[in-house]
């Protein structure tokens, strides 16, 4: 499924415990599993406002509701790294990179990853 919606922290959070989760869980699963101690009245919101902006489906089974992510891991990734890329570095590559070595964010083991991904891009 195709969504540009750019989500806020505590979102992106909630989708990120059900991605490392599952297909299919419940707002109590969510509530026990996420990194913050969010109140369950606090994880509904979150959840109702994820189906409105489509990244989930929500299905009634028995008493409770089930929430699937239509949106995965990955396409959100690629689509948040793009994004990020184009309004902050301009859309180039190098200067992420130069921005991130002037910092002192990129360690040798960093760059010879960065070496090996791109010689196994070339071929």
């Amino acid at each position: 499924m195709r969504n540009d919606k750019r989500l806020p922290d505590a979102e992106l959070e909630v989708m990120q415990t059900i991605w490392s989760l599952g297909t299919q869980v419940t707002a109590a699963e969510v509530q026990q599993h996420a990194d913050k101690d969010w109140k369950m009245t606090s994880v509904l919101t979150f959840l109702s406002r994820l189906c409105d902006k489509g990244f989930l489906s929500c299905t009634k089974e028995g008493r409770q509701n089930l929430y699937t992510p239509l949106v995965s891991e990955e396409d959100y990734r690629q689509r948040e790294s793009v994004g990020f890329l184009r309004r902050l570095c301009g859309g180039s590559v190098k200067n992420l990179v130069a921005s991130l070595s002037d910092a002192g964010a990129l360690t040798e083991q960093d760059i010879d990853e960065l070496r090996a991904f791109l010689d196994r891009q070339a071929h």
